[in-house]
């Protein structure tokens, strides 16, 4: 993996608004390892890669989805 990669990882995290603990816990990894990889101290697989990844999105489209008006509600029309 590229030096930058853990870096970016970083910036996706805190850009959602996520500690570094929410995401480890979601995504089944170490804190403290997913600390060293985005401070650019190890140098994590690819697939390592893509499941912090994934449970960034994850996160992201739940917090999506809460903010958006309930589907289910059919406003009144105006008489």
């Amino acid at each position: 993996m590229s030096s930058s990669t853990g870096p970016a990882l970083r910036v996706l995290r805190e850009d959602a608004g996520l500690t570094a603990r929410e995401v480890a816990g979601r995504a089944g990894v170490s804190e403290s390892y997913l600390s060293r990889v985005e401070n650019g101290k190890a140098y994590p697989a690819p697939s390592w890669v893509a499941n912090v990844a994934a449970a960034i999105a994850e996160a992201i489209a739940e917090s999506a989805r809460r903010s958006l008006p309930d589907q289910h509600h059919v406003p009144e029309r105006a008489a």
